[in-house]
């Protein structure tokens, strides 16, 4: 994927993605879009932000390795299949391909969460290569079932606190969370001992529109917000799943 910055006005940014006007969360400076909170990603990649030599893992399902959207980005040295104990992330099919790829810097994925998810299984994901990977992203915790508190169990935790002081070369790893889907069912995200930790970063979500989207959970650990797709009538964002097999 290549950016075109040829153009008369310098906040212009065009990339050649099939799929670049679709990425309303990105260019919603313009006039057209109804997004309301410039996040400046754009006027970031213009000063030279751009993710480059930072390393992100996908603690996940796996992650479609070969991908024509994901492969030129793969990073080997930061994947690994904690489920099959091998190192290839790639996620099982099935006839329904339930696993889906999560959401470029370098990407890779822990194959973590397609199996029994035990405090050993979460540990190991939790602590690969940190003096090499940057930024572990994950999506999952206790059921959002608005009944359920759990969270790390004390290897998990033992993870997280080593990660923190001795990861990134001393810098500390970085653990960014999801604060939840279970917003219908009245969970709430104080109850996820995952996202509430002092050693992750909380990510909420919104509407196009600025509004609670219907999954969301509210807590007071949440850090920031980003946008994310909403009601039926809102416009969904962009992503990458597994393609068809067979």
């Amino acid at each position: 994927i290549k950016s075109d910055t040829r153009s008369p006005d310098p906040n212009f940014v065009h990339f050649n993605d099939p799929k670049w006007s679709n990425m309303w969360y990105i260019h919603c400076k313009d006039k057209n879009n109804r997004c309301r909170s410039e996040m400046n990603i754009l006027a970031a990649w213009q000063r030279g932000y751009t993710g480059k030599n930072v390393v992100v893992t996908i603690l996940d399902d796996g992650i479609e390795r070969n991908h024509p959207d994901l492969e030129q980005n793969y990073d080997q040295l930061a994947s690994y299949d904690v489920n099959g104990n091998d190192h290839d992330p790639t996620p099982r099919y099935d006839s329904s391909n339930e696993n889906n790829d999560d959401k470029s810097h370098r990407m890779s994925g822990i194959r973590m969460l397609d199996g029994d998810v035990t405090d050993v299984v979460e540990a190991k994901s939790l602590g690969i290569r940190p003096d090499y990977i940057d930024i572990y992203s994950a999506s999952w915790g206790p059921d959002d079932d608005g009944k359920t508190v759990d969270g790390p169990g004390p290897l998990a935790k033992q993870a997280f606190e080593m990660g923190i002081k001795k990861g990134r070369k001393g810098l500390g790893s970085i653990f960014v969370w999801a604060s939840g889907n279970g917003g219908r069912q009245g969970d709430h995200c104080s109850c996820d001992g995952y996202t509430n930790s002092i050693y992750t970063i909380s990510i909420s979500s919104t509407t196009e529109n600025g509004n609670k989207p219907w999954y969301l959970e509210v807590c007071s650990s949440t850090l920031a917000t980003t946008y994310s797709s909403g009601e039926f009538y809102d416009r969904k964002i962009v992503s990458v799943c597994v393609r068809a097999s067979g």
